[in-house]
């Protein structure tokens, strides 16, 4: 399942950048946690499997159910 895509970490200032690469597509998203890389590119590529939908579709739906983008902090 998880093998259409590549997931790699490259070390950046303050953190790490999580890289998932698709046949198609590209997400690059900013963790601190290097242990968690795995288990959040998994997340967000079984996400996108299960909903048929594009890796960085994916890795928005992710951010805004781990709370990353707040609801009351985006204006309307």
């Amino acid at each position: 399942m998880m093998s259409d895509y590549q997931i790699t970490t490259e070390e950046v200032y303050g953190g790490f950048d999580l890289v998932i690469k698709g046949v198609k597509h590209q997400v690059t998203l900013f963790i601190q946690d290097k242990a968690q890389a795995t288990m959040i590119g998994e997340r967000i590529i079984t996400i996108a499997k299960q909903q048929n939908i594009d890796i960085n579709s994916a890795a928005a739906i992710f951010n805004q159910g781990m709370g990353m983008f707040a609801q009351d902090k985006i204006p309307n």
